[in-house]
């Protein structure tokens, strides 16, 4: 009797912005323990550069 190995299953990843499956082959990018998908990329990247916002005219002054 021969056993037939098999490989175990992953979990489906899935972004924390929409929830949406990120399937095999499809980028997405993971920050800070967040996965983000194409879609929900710019709300990552502005949640996280949220401490290094910046508007001309007012900088933060010394």
């Amino acid at each position: 009797m021969t056993t037939a190995r098999r490989r175990p299953r992953r979990t489906a990843l899935r972004c924390t912005t929409c929830g949406r499956e990120i399937l095999r082959g499809e980028e997405y990018w993971a920050c800070n323990g967040r996965l983000a998908c194409g879609e929900c990329f710019l709300d990552l990247a502005r949640g996280e550069l949220a401490p290094c916002r910046e508007i001309c005219g007012r900088e933060a002054r010394p």
